[in-house]
């Protein structure tokens, strides 16, 4: 899948990361850092996606157990989620994100006040039976005696007044709200949360997470998602080059009708489809064995039109495979998992 945007800065020393001046101080320290150019690719959005990061910068302090990570974007981005994944490139320019996973969402903040206010409202007439013929008072009028009551009968007629009431209301503050990040690292149950209070307008978020549990974290590439994006921004060491292949024996040469022993491995086409929680790949070509590498776990298997992978994580939305025919294999594939109509 072609990728939206092009790290201009990959993989980068550890003392040249702001988060982290000392993260290179201790072994098992480690940091990662990039920047991105921006794209009018087509999106649904029309022009540049408000949610377009800028640069991202990644520090790991094994000693302390904290992980460091700050986010810039080219503007104020929306309230959607943001997914950053962590993981180890096996070389091939891929990144198998299976060391840990950092969700940050967005809420508004309530705002309550206080307001005083008049209000009108309507007193209902009253009625008043009394022994004397006294005049009870300003707004009375005298109705006349009431026989079954043995009282005079008087009437104050209704009428609206005014009165001053406090109350307090709620509203959307208008000028900060919360992003919360929560990691959850493979292998460890539960997640780390850490939440910050920004600016509407502000375009960088850092967040930072402690815990022993993340000792011995090991990170080396990163995905990072975003709204409007189908295609992450990626952080990803370059692929290795690929050792020069040993000069093969001259083929014998075929026959006129053709030799049906001769194998073209890039003939062999793939695709991945979920399955409810099985991943179906489909092959077409021919080979002899066939390696498939999911998210970090890696299996050979003898070459078949159908092969079934089981106990595939759900989250999984790549899966990197190459074919052999005996002698020789063909370079990795990262093919994506299309997910069921």
């Amino acid at each position: 899948m072609h990728r939206s945007r092009v790290p201009v800065a990959a993989l980068v020393a550890a003392a040249l990361l702001a988060l982290a001046p000392a993260a290179s101080a201790h072994p098992g320290d480690w940091a990662l850092s990039g920047a991105f150019e921006r794209t009018v690719a087509p999106s649904f959005q029309g022009g540049f996606v408000p949610d377009d990061v800028d640069e991202v910068d990644v520090a790991f302090d094994n000693r302390a157990k904290t992980l460091a990570l700050a986010l810039r974007f080219f503007e104020a981005p929306t309230r959607g989620e943001v997914l950053v994944e962590l993981g180890r490139a096996p070389g091939d320019g891929t990144c198998v994100t299976d060391a840990a996973t950092i969700r940050i969402t967005a809420a508004d903040l309530p705002l309550v006040r206080t307001e005083t206010v008049t209000e009108r409202f309507w007193v209902p007439e009253q009625h008043r039976w009394t022994v004397s013929s006294s005049w009870p008072g300003t707004g009375w009028s005298y109705l006349g005696w009431d026989t079954w009551r043995a009282r005079h009968h008087w009437l104050r007629a209704g009428y609206w007044d005014a009165r001053t009431v406090t109350r307090e209301v709620v509203d959307v503050d208008p000028s900060v709200h919360e992003r919360t990040a929560v990691l959850e690292r493979d292998g460890v149950a539960g997640a780390l949360t850490a939440t910050v209070r920004v600016g509407h307008g502000d375009v960088r978020f850092a967040f930072s997470f402690g815990h022993p549990l993340l000792d011995g974290l090991a990170a080396d590439c990163l995905e990072i998602r975003v709204p409007g994006r189908l295609a992450p921004f990626t952080v990803v060491p370059p692929a290795a080059p690929a050792p020069a292949p040993e000069p093969a024996p001259a083929p014998a040469p075929p026959t006129e009708a053709g030799d049906p022993d001769l194998v073209d491995l890039e003939d062999v086409a793939v695709t991945a489809t979920r399955r409810g929680a099985l991943i179906e790949l489909l092959l077409t070509g021919d080979a002899e064995r066939l390696q498939v590498r999911v998210r970090g776990t890696a299996r050979t298997l003898g070459f078949r039109p159908r092969v079934v992978l089981r106990g595939a994580p759900q989250a999984a939305r790549w899966v990197v495979v190459r074919v052999g025919d005996g002698v020789e294999w063909s370079d990795w594939r990262r093919v994506p998992v299309r997910q069921p109509v």
